[in-house]
């Protein structure tokens, strides 16, 4: 397929130099891998919200594929919520996809972990860098990955891939050297973890399903002892969230909520502290499996447990809550939290792994101070 497409090499050396004005790409060397391989290969179609699917018969395929976009490559409906499509995989923008792979460090010879295969192009990116021997890419969706193993195999790349649940990683090629995720996780894996080697790295998106916009990669490092613990780098919008299983789109679960008491009261924190890069991400930290919903003016959150607030965005705003608690009492804790310690953005936050579970910290000179329950 590489063949049949004159002024292809053409058109991914350019990607690869804007990629590199951008400052997406420092390494010379993934300049290099940008302009050797196909993005076509990989996209042969991809959704247009106002037209649909766009394949290689459209005049606009070609310069979409070729640009700094995302491009949705498949979509579901909910099992439970007909007659809407999600998107569920994609070919993610070039410059967030260069700009992970160079903070993954990965130089040839490693071996590195992918979970989240897609449309495989990140995978041929890989295989570029550090051989196809020493790629290993996972999906939980068979169909993808097996589209990917044909692209990539007339790419000339043959890593191994394997349909799995992403989060239990993939123990029969362990160890690795690197694991990357081009999926949104909620909390890091454990058994990514336990896959890679002391001094290892795990580079993940971590971000909630129903806040996205509160993620931030994570880069953490694998300890001796078996923990990771790394900063977070500031990524607004980062990937799909991964799905449980392969007939879902990886969404919120809906929370059902009792509307039929409703209280009301003011606020000095309005809707805006859900949108603040570093308080947002406390407020999740604070409210674990939190929903928002933004309107024209101000924003629903709920929590699992059926809580439930609607705020306005001026100040002082207007609360309405109902449900088993008032929940937006957490959102204020969190925001006296960071105003006490000088408005903190998401850099400067770092992420502990443990077999029990995943700690916050706030990154110092003398190292990473627990955030706590912030109370």
């Amino acid at each position: 397929m590489t063949d049949d497409l004159d002024g292809w090499r053409a058109r991914a050396g350019d990607l690869a130099d804007r990629l590199v004005r951008q400052g997406a790409i420092t390494d010379p060397v993934w300049r290099e891998v940008v302009a050797s391989v196909p993005r076509h290969a990989f996209v042969p179609a991809f959704y247009d919200d106002a037209s649909g699917l766009v394949g290689a018969g459209d005049p606009r395929w070609l310069d979409a594929v070729y640009n700094d976009d995302t491009l949705v490559t498949q979509r579901m409906e909910h099992p439970e919520q007909p007659g809407f499509a999600w998107s569920t995989s994609s070919t993610t923008r070039p410059s967030l996809m260069l700009r992970m792979l160079e903070l993954l460090d990965v130089s040839g010879g490693m071996t590195v972990l992918e979970v989240g295969t897609g449309t495989g192009y990140n995978a041929a990116l890989l295989c570029e860098r550090v051989s196809s021997g020493n790629v290993t890419s996972i999906d939980i969706d068979p169909a993808l990955v097996d589209a990917a193993r044909g692209r990539l195999a007339d790419a000339g790349y043959r890593p191994h891939l394997a349909a799995c649940d992403g989060a239990l990683g993939c123990p029969g090629r362990a160890p690795f050297d690197r694991v990357i995720a081009t999926v949104a996780f909620e909390r890091v894996p454990w058994a990514w973890i336990e896959q890679v080697r002391p001094g290892g790295v795990v580079l993940a998106d971590v971000r909630p399903r129903g806040m996205t916009w509160a993620g931030a990669l994570a880069r953490l490092t694998v300890d001796g002892d078996g923990t990771a613990s790394g900063p977070l780098v500031d990524c607004t919008w980062g990937f799909m969230s991964a799905r449980t299983g392969v007939e879902r789109p990886g969404i919120p679960e809906v929370v059902h909520i009792d509307a039929t008491s409703v209280r009301s009261r003011t606020s000095e924190v309005g809707a805006g502290a859900l949108h603040t890069p570093g308080l947002s991400l406390l407020v999740w930290h604070r409210l674990p499996g939190v929903n928002a919903f933004p309107g024209e003016d101000g924003t629903q959150i709920t929590a699992p447990d059926g809580s439930w607030a609607k705020v306005s965005t001026r100040v002082p705003a207007r609360v309405e809550y109902g449900g088993p608690s008032d929940v937006w009492t957490d959102v204020e804790a969190a925001h006296a939290w960071w105003i006490e310690h000088g408005r903190p953005g998401v850099g400067a936050f770092g992420l502990t792994v443990e077999p029990d579970g995943q700690r916050l910290g706030r990154r110092t000179s003398e190292g990473t101070e627990p955030v706590g329950d912030l109370g």
